[in-house]
């Protein structure tokens, strides 16, 4: 029997027509992208998705936005399948996501935050400031040394602990090429993340208090779901843990490797990952090998997902 825990990615992953072909077939996913096209004309979500630049499409403060709503449209078009989850997480600002499919909070609440934080983050430190890079094969000692070391020149720091070995780095953009040198040179395996979201971060804190008043607004329930926060691997408890918590997510490091282990030591045994891309799902196969890990980055990979977890 497949106990099934969604895992809402972070943005970053997105591509031209993602979506395009369930927004094209389904009520369940176009909905959502009509209702952001309504709430919020300037941002022309649909041009933007199916049609482009995909230089624009590509930036993290629109990847945000376009991310949230197709993971909104994925969770109705499974669950009208009948594939419901008994577990959610969320990585970044996948986690608001989490919070509505989980009936924790509204949909148009959820988008009016992620269009404030997209504004906040332009206007205190700007487009293509930061790097990320994925390291993997490094100790988390020596990772962690190094960026002690860095930190007095550049502003870097880990901000995703991925599991044994892998860690996200972000960095000033200007010092991305260093950084990957470094890390080659202690024998890691190196990979550029261009469009990662900005989060995760200590030095978008001071970000995080002036939307905190924001986020209180938004009317909340119990979700639905076990939700587990992504900043400490544990499941919140109740509705004021959620508003004490969550935005934790804006500037402290992700603990992908708590989280994917809460989920095994509770019985998931099939891992969804809500969203395009296939990160976190990559992740908890790493960890367990004996576990499946489903995406559902396009319909054809929806309606596979659909068989397998039935």
């Amino acid at each position: 029997m497949a106990v099934i825990g969604y895992m809402f990615t972070g943005a970053g992953y997105q591509y031209l027509n993602l979506g395009k072909k369930a927004y094209d077939s389904t009520w369940s996913v176009r909905q959502y992208y009509d209702k952001v096209e309504k709430r919020y004309p300037d941002f022309k979500i649909n041009k933007l998705s199916f049609i482009g630049p995909e230089d624009e499409l590509a930036r993290e403060e629109n990847g945000i936005i376009i991310n949230a709503v197709y993971q909104r449209g994925v969770f109705d078009l499974l669950r009208d399948y009948k594939v419901s989850p008994e577990q959610m997480m969320g990585y970044k600002s996948g986690g608001l996501m989490a919070l509505v499919c989980s009936q924790a909070i509204s949909f148009g609440g959820a988008m009016d935050f992620l269009f404030k934080k997209r504004r906040m983050v332009i206007e205190n430190v700007g487009r293509d400031f930061f790097s990320h890079v994925l390291v993997n094969a490094v100790p988390l000692n020596q990772v962690e040394q190094v960026i002690t070391e860095l930190k007095e020149k550049i502003k870097t720091d880990v901000v995703s602990y991925n599991g044994k070995g892998s860690v996200i780095i972000a960095c000033e953009a200007k010092a991305k090429t260093g950084l990957i040198d470094i890390f080659k040179k202690l024998g890691g395996a190196v990979i550029d993340v261009p469009n990662e979201e900005f989060a995760c971060i200590p030095l978008l804190q001071t970000i995080a208090e002036k939307l905190k008043p924001e986020f209180n607004k938004i009317s909340m329930d119990k979700p639905v779901q076990r939700l587990i926060c992504q900043t400490t691997g544990n499941y919140y408890e109740n509705v004021q843990e959620i508003k004490e918590k969550f935005l934790d997510y804006i500037w402290k490091p992700a603990r992908i490797d708590l989280v994917i282990e809460t989920m095994l030591k509770n019985a998931v045994n099939t891992f969804v990952e809500i969203g395009p891309g296939s990160f976190l799902s990559r992740m908890a196969r790493k960890r367990d090998s004996g576990k499946r890990a489903l995406n559902t980055n396009d319909l054809g990979e929806l309606q596979r997902t659909v068989k397998l977890a039935n």
